[in-house]
């Protein structure tokens, strides 16, 4: 870990453990003596200091990519299908702002002209992320059957996706 995250977390766990200024300037100098901030501190010192922090109940959690999203949600799915689609070249941009964008037109009809700015804002609305979801679903199943050989049966959305990964399987 690098410095500056390194200090992010040292003052992440400090909020969590609850300490007050002396006491938490009371810990630094406890586990490195003569010093009372972390700006003074080298990278070693501040594992040890974060390494204290959690002893004393402090643990380290990753930060989810879009919070308050379960995995298997409408929106969790939504986010893969679109990059997915920029990875198979059918979409330009595979980031979170060209998907908000999208859903902004898309929904905008839904919604007396006013698009669902955020694809996260979805999560209010089950049955419009449904919607979405589907959309999405359907524009990415034409993309692939207009790049699979001429007379491919249209089936499900799930069959497409097969045929598409083992054809593009078969031509790489």
């Amino acid at each position: 870990m690098n410095r500056a995250t390194l200090i992010k977390l040292i003052h992440v766990a400090r909020r969590e453990l609850q300490l007050d200024e002396a006491t938490y300037r009371a810990a630094l100098m406890k586990v490195c003596a003569d010093k009372t901030s972390c700006r003074e501190m080298t990278v070693p010192e501040l594992v040890r200091v974060l390494h204290a922090f959690q002893q004393k109940g402090f643990t380290v959690r990753s930060k989810p990519v879009l919070r308050g999203v379960k995995p298997a949600s409408p929106v969790a799915k939504i986010l893969a299908i679109w990059q997915t689609m920029h990875r198979q070249g059918f979409v330009q941009s595979g980031d979170e702002a060209a998907l908000n964008a999208w859903i902004r037109r898309t929904t905008a009809r839904e919604n007396g002209g006013l698009g669902v700015a955020q694809l996260a804002w979805l999560n209010q609305d089950n049955a419009l992320a449904v919607k979405v979801l589907e959309s999405l679903k359907r524009w990415h199943r034409r993309c692939m059957l207009a790049t699979l050989p001429p007379g491919t049966p249209a089936e499900s959305y799930p069959r497409v996706c097969q045929r598409y990964e083992a054809e593009t399987r078969v031509s790489s």
